[in-house]
């Protein structure tokens, strides 16, 4: 399962694990680390984040198969590093009886889980947004690299991504779309979301620290689309996807 849009990378292809469909597309930023190790050792941010994430595939990162699908460069340009069926471990998966318990909505910031449900009303929690017990069995992931240590252009003002990362989101989520069959009106569904959505919490519950990438107090950051001021411009991407 590969995109036609992507430049295919080399990839373990040895995984035991595959995903019965693929549900949806899950957007991610990388750590500001990849453009702070690109300038210090005067390499490109996307050798460096391809690098990490195949390291990642081998446990690099603490856990088998880690990272995402897809890295997605500055100006656009997109690597495919694991097949759409290969079951990659980018979204986490823990805290899933928080989420079910309702107790998430006690160990967030008021802040994070106003955010969290004026994005999606009616659904009881992130667990509920998706099909399987792990956002990991249903969506693909995409690591954007963030503009940042003097690398790329944000599409506006206080955004973290350009507009040529915006765009290729748009175009991967309709390759994936049509490729594995997603119904109409998929667009506006959690069949598109971002990391913070299937994961506010942070990466200890006890905390309201940001950590591992989820949230803080003003709303989430990876991507950061639910945020009173934006990291990324979701609206963008779901009405482009409507035209």
């Amino acid at each position: 399962m590969l995109s036609p849009l992507a430049i295919q990378r080399p990839r373990r292809t040895d995984s035991i694990n595959r995903r019965a469909h693929v549900w949806g597309l899950l957007v991610h930023t990388t750590g500001s680390g990849i453009t702070a190790k690109a300038k210090k050792t005067k390499r490109t941010p996307v050798d460096v984040a391809l690098e990490w994430y195949r390291r990642s595939q081998d446990g690099a990162n603490g856990y088998p198969w880690g990272g995402p699908g897809y890295v997605l460069g500055h100006f656009g340009e997109l690597f495919q590093i694991a097949d759409d069926d290969v079951w990659t471990n980018h979204a986490g998966g823990p805290h899933r009886q928080l989420y079910l318990s309702g107790e998430w909505v006690g160990r967030c910031s008021a802040e994070v889980v106003e955010r969290w449900r004026a994005q999606w009303p009616g659904v009881k929690s992130p667990q509920h947004l998706y099909p399987s017990e792990s956002p990991n069995a249903d969506y693909v992931g995409v690591e954007m690299i963030p503009c940042a240590s003097g690398y790329g252009n944000p599409m506006r003002r206080g955004l973290r991504f350009s507009r040529e990362q915006h765009d290729q989101v748009v175009e991967l989520a309709r390759d994936l779309a049509a490729r594995h069959g997603w119904p109409a009106g998929w667009a506006r569904t959690p069949r598109l979301l971002g990391h913070e959505d299937v994961q506010p919490l942070p990466f200890d519950p006890k905390s309201k620290k940001p950590s591992y990438g989820r949230s803080d107090a003003r709303g989430g950051i990876d991507p950061g689309w639910t945020r009173a001021d934006p990291y990324f411009d979701f609206e963008y991407v779901r009405a482009a996807l409507e035209r």
